[in-house]
């Protein structure tokens, strides 16, 4: 009986433990989104102060489609922004991809960003869109809050956040 009560006890425990990791992990998972989106704001805020126009980041492509972290040619680039290219690891999302556009109307995904919540998009063309693919709407809720605290409407549609749930695509504005 006593052995009984101590398995019973001890399942209870490693049950609990499970899911405070499982929420660690979200967490962690959550937390490399907020820390890549502040990375690659300050790369494109350099990127833009030296060439004046907007840059973008394919992951899994060659240096020609890599305006931060390959070698450019041009005059005014004093890159690299980063210290090594986008790949589809830093998305943690299982078999997620993930992007840098240099427009926020990427392949005509969206009409731009209401970044105050006020119902009238606010930027539509110009700036840098991180588009990231393969992430569940709360992962996309959370990293809506850690970006766009406090900012009224709808988290999915308002502020510099937009999740599609059909396509479990998320849109982070970086820069603009």
């Amino acid at each position: 009986m006593e052995i009984v009560v101590a398995v019973s006890i001890l399942s209870i425990l490693a049950a609990t433990l499970a899911l405070r990791a499982g929420g660690m992990l979200e967490k962690g998972r959550t937390g490399k989104i907020v820390q890549l989106v502040s990375t690659l704001k300050t790369a494109c805020a350099a990127y833009n102060a030296d060439t004046g126009t907007y840059a973008y980041e394919y992951s899994g492509y060659a240096g020609t489609h890599r305006k931060l972290s390959a070698n450019q040619t041009a005059a005014s680039w004093d890159g690299p922004y980063l210290e090594g290219p986008l790949t589809h690891q830093q998305n943690p999302f299982a078999s997620g991809s993930l992007h840098l556009y240099n427009t926020v109307t990427a392949n005509g995904w969206l009409t731009g960003f209401d970044v105050d919540g006020d119902g009238t998009e606010d930027v539509t063309s110009d700036g840098n869109m991180l588009w990231l693919s393969n992430v569940p709407a709360d992962a996309a809720q959370r990293i809506d809050q850690a970006i766009d605290a406090g900012i009224g409407g709808t988290w999915s549609t308002t502020g510099r956040v937009r999740y599609s749930s059909s396509s479990k695509h998320l849109y982070v504005l970086v820069y603009y």
